[in-house]
């Protein structure tokens, strides 16, 4: 178990030292600029991945990770974040910061099309010899938003199936709705408020995006929490929260309560860590510095990872040229098949033996699905 001892927390802890075997990875940076050519928009992104040594440019670890996707608040850029890639990164994640959107005058239609496109684009580029990411990219992904930019990713994922989980700080509603658009979607979620937030008040902004969205879902409304605080000191943002409540936590306290509830949550879902999932419940209830409400079905994705042995390799083989095999204890099970973009290819049952020849070459994801739930996601090479 993971004794995070959140509510002690007087310092921002980047590396959890309890993690032992996970703070391993020094962190590499690098940018982006990916062309979306259906929207012929430039998306300008700066990447933070984990390294065999800190810098520029350097060659990524071994192995693959997951992606988690940033959005930041009105008015503010993606430097006002470094708090989570500065401690992700060690952990195995490689986090993504789209900068787009930072005017006065944005569209958060846009802005949640580029949080989940600049995903899709670094898991294309896993398999591109000539790229850094060059196998080195999970199919696991999170999309992640403060005030605006929680807003955005909740539209984020209601139109993409193939983000694994969304988590929003102080979210504020949108235009398109994200209220409306957290209908859609059947993803995991983790909500997160500020009690003093008057910003974006959690009554008018949170809960009722937090309402309508699906099991599995968490709520955590931070004592003495602030708006601005979801990231770092930033001056444009606390302009904006002046008339706000004072009295509250401190920054540090409030980044080591996220951080402790939110990195077994990502650990659960990004990494299928059945351990992990059991400290996300066991932190469940009332802490010092926050409350966190959990609803989630006896079918939460994370809790079928048990049902799989080998479970990065439950698909066999793949690449495949379109017959694969799947393992006895998963027959039965709906599944969807989905392309890169989120579109469903095919659904239906899994049987022993399912036969993707009629697939264009290219990459797939194939999501496994409980009573109601996504159990699991597992991507496909056609070749």
């Amino acid at each position: 178990m993971y004794n995070f001892g959140i509510m002690k927390w007087n310092v921002v802890l980047f590396c959890l030292v309890p993690l032992v075997g996970f703070c391993q990875f020094e962190i590499g940076s690098t940018s982006r600029v990916f062309t979306d050519t259906d929207r012929a928009r430039d998306v300008e992104s700066f990447i933070y991945y984990p390294a065999n040594s800190a810098g520029a440019d350097v060659d990524v670890a071994d192995g693959d990770f997951p992606v988690i996707s940033i959005g930041h608040g009105f008015l503010m850029t993606y430097e006002s974040y470094s708090y989570l890639w500065e401690h992700f990164v060690p952990l195995g994640y490689i986090v993504i910061l789209p900068n787009t959107e930072t005017g006065v005058g944005v569209s958060h239609g846009e802005f949640g099309t580029d949080l989940s496109f600049v995903i899709h684009a670094l898991q294309a580029e896993n398999a591109l010899e000539s790229s850094l990411f060059h196998e080195h990219v999970s199919p696991y992904s999170a999309v992640v938003g403060h005030s605006m930019g929680g807003g955005a990713s909740i539209l984020a994922t209601a139109e993409d199936a193939t983000i694994t989980t969304v988590v929003t700080f102080a979210a504020a509603e949108t235009d398109p709705s994200a209220i409306a658009a957290a209908t859609a979607i059947s993803q995991p979620s983790l909500t997160f408020a500020g009690e003093n937030d008057c910003v974006a008040p959690p009554a008018d902004h949170q809960e009722p995006i937090y309402a309508n969205l699906s099991d599995c879902k968490g709520y955590v409304l931070i004592t003495g929490g602030s708006h601005c605080q979801f990231a770092n000191s930033n001056f444009v943002c606390e302009l904006g929260e002046f008339a706000c409540p004072g009295g509250g936590i401190s920054e540090a306290e409030q980044h080591a309560v996220v951080l402790g509830i939110l990195t077994p949550w990502l650990q659960a879902y990004l990494k299928t860590d059945f351990a992990a999932w059991e400290d996300v419940v066991a932190l469940e209830g009332t802490g010092d510095n926050y409350d966190f409400n959990l609803e989630c079905s006896e079918n939460a994705p994370v809790l079928s990872v048990e049902k799989v042995k080998d479970f990065n390799a439950f698909i066999y083989p793949n690449p495949s040229n379109g017959l694969v095999s799947i393992p006895v204890d998963l027959i039965g099970y709906s599944f969807r098949l989905l392309a890169i973009d989120g579109r469903i290819v095919q659904e239906g049952l899994l049987q022993h033996q399912l036969d993707f020849s009629f697939l264009k070459k290219g990459t797939y994801f194939l999501q496994i699905l409980g009573d109601k739930d996504l159990m699991i996601t597992q991507q496909l090479i056609k070749v």
